[in-house]
């Protein structure tokens, strides 16, 4: 049951909607859900793939990108990293948090009522990204804050990728600033790393946001191949590189997913034995 009160905009946060200009269809789709949950949003123009400049690669390692992944990141690539930075350069000059959206999201009745809830534990979270496709709900991920309506706050112990919903606060995002100086890895990856961000992998289960599929990316599907397309030395470093790069990542997952039990298990405890229970607007 979802209900709508009329005070839903108390202590929600600002919404950023990154959006091309000229994306119309996408802005209004979005916009109507939003007018519908009665909430205040912002459109902020998008970086287009077909207007950087040589001065936008600078941010880009594309050596490190050619060796360790066998090919270069994709202009719309380029292109959405450059939103995001814009949109986080916007949040990190706040001082609270901000929901930043892409304009293909679909977002569930509940996600209202979920942000409530998260704003009543701001000291819980700096970042939490919202999925809500179907490969989301089995991965493994640690139940950390109950949320209410059988919703948590969760870790995952993977590094999905997605940046088309996420909750983040100013701290939070200057940390992925600090990233996204000179970086090879796409922004949606990179949220998903904590050991470069130093931020929590953190979720919200059962999923909340997911991709319209109406829509199709601008970047396009051609990034997901794994076929190497360097040729020389490169291509034969990416051989030696490629699965290194992928057994400590691999590590490095594990790691802080298990590393961090003792302590969530420990937190939680300590949390339902000395909290009530939350209590976000019903």
């Amino acid at each position: 049951m979802t209900s709508h009160p009329a005070d839903l905009k108390y202590n929600f946060p600002g919404i950023l909607i990154i959006s091309l200009s000229r994306a119309v269809e996408r802005r209004n789709t979005l916009a109507r859900q939003l007018v519908g949950f009665g909430l205040d949003f912002d459109f902020m123009d998008a970086v287009d793939a077909h207007d950087l400049t040589d001065h936008d690669y600078e941010i880009y390692n594309r050596r490190r990108r050619r060796i360790f992944m066998g090919k270069d990141l994709y202009p719309g690539e380029i292109a959405c990293m450059l939103s995001h930075r814009k949109a986080m350069q916007r949040v990190a000059a706040t001082d609270r948090p901000w929901i930043v959206l892409e304009d293909d999201v679909v977002l569930s009745t509940d996600w209202p009522y979920v942000i409530h809830a998260l704003m009543a534990r701001r000291d819980e979270w700096e970042f939490v990204r919202f999925f809500g496709d179907g490969k989301h709900a089995t991965r493994l991920q640690r139940r950390l804050v109950p949320l209410g309506r059988d919703y948590w706050l969760t870790r995952m112990s993977t590094s999905p990728g997605g940046a088309h919903a996420y909750l983040i606060t100013p701290s939070g995002a200057r940390q992925i600033l600090r990233c996204l100086r000179y970086t090879a890895t796409p922004i949606d990856t990179l949220m998903g790393q904590p050991w470069k961000t130093g931020l929590g992998a953190l979720s919200v289960w059962p999923g909340l946001a997911r991709e319209n599929g109406k829509f199709p990316s601008y970047i396009g599907n051609a990034r997901f191949a794994s076929t190497p397309t360097t040729t020389g030395l490169e291509r034969t470093l990416y051989y030696a590189a490629n699965p290194g790069l992928r057994l400590v990542q691999n590590i490095l997952k594990r790691g802080f997913y298990y590393g961090h039990a003792p302590s969530d298990h420990w937190h939680r405890y300590r949390m339902q034995a000395d909290r009530p229970p939350v209590h976000a607007h019903p």
